[in-house]
């Protein structure tokens, strides 16, 4: 009986590792992989075709590991490159992300019994990666959700409320009553505000009713109300 389990289970993996060792079986799998991977990075939460680029890389690696003779090395670089490809996320440059999909692409060759059919695989692959790539970015205007979380994105312009300055144009037109004299700079009082100006001529008087006629950056002009 065990002999006999032993003979069914060694039949399953020989089965299994022909079915996925097929030239189409692998390209299907990798393709599911590749833009799966892209689906789920543009994707606000993991989801089956997440799911199913995990499984088919691994599915790919289990059935080529059996026949390969680099196994070790190939799956040391696929671990690496896919680490590489993470760290790439979370810091300025992009070298550890070329790097990563150089390994990652690197070990799928090595792992592979024929490099040259296994190249134009992945040529064709990455150039529909490439495709999906830009349909999400250029006419779906989406991005990467997580990067999102960890970017600062706000606007920080004037119609978001940012300034660089303290912007007074608000003043334009307003009434004020200058505290000090200006001559031609002195302080003016608008509501509860003491606020530098300027006198557009020489001199204003204390404690007179002006208007401001001019704001330029922090720069207030006035000049005296007309009676």
């Amino acid at each position: 009986m065990a002999i006999l389990d032993s003979f069914l289970l060694g039949s399953l993996i020989t089965t299994f590792r022909d079915v996925v060792t097929m030239p189409l079986i692998a390209f299907i799998l990798l393709s599911i992989f590749f833009l799966g991977l892209i689906y789920q990075l543009f994707s606000e939460n993991f989801n089956l075709l997440g799911l199913l680029s995990f499984l088919s890389i691994i599915v790919f690696y289990a059935g080529h590991l059996l026949v390969g003779d680099y196994n070790g090395l190939s799956l040391s670089l696929f671990i690496l490159g896919m680490m590489f490809i993470i760290i790439e996320f979370f810091v300025i440059g992009a070298i550890l992300g070329i790097l990563g999909g150089l390994m990652l692409l690197f070990s799928i060759l090595l792992v592979s019994d024929d490099m040259l059919l296994f190249s134009i695989f992945l040529a064709t692959i990455i150039l529909l990666a490439l495709v999906e790539w830009v349909i999400f970015v250029k006419f779906k205007k989406k991005k990467i959700p997580f990067l999102s979380r960890l970017i600062l994105e706000d606007a920080t312009d004037k119609e978001s409320g940012y300034t660089s300055f303290d912007d007074r144009s608000y003043l334009l037109g307003e009434a004020a009553k200058t505290v000090t004299p200006l001559r031609p700079s002195g302080t003016i009082k608008f509501g509860d505000q003491r606020i530098d100006a300027v006198a557009e001529g020489a001199f204003i008087e204390g404690n007179v009713d002006v208007k401001v006629i001019h704001v330029e950056g922090t720069r207030v002009v006035v000049r005296p109300l007309e009676e």
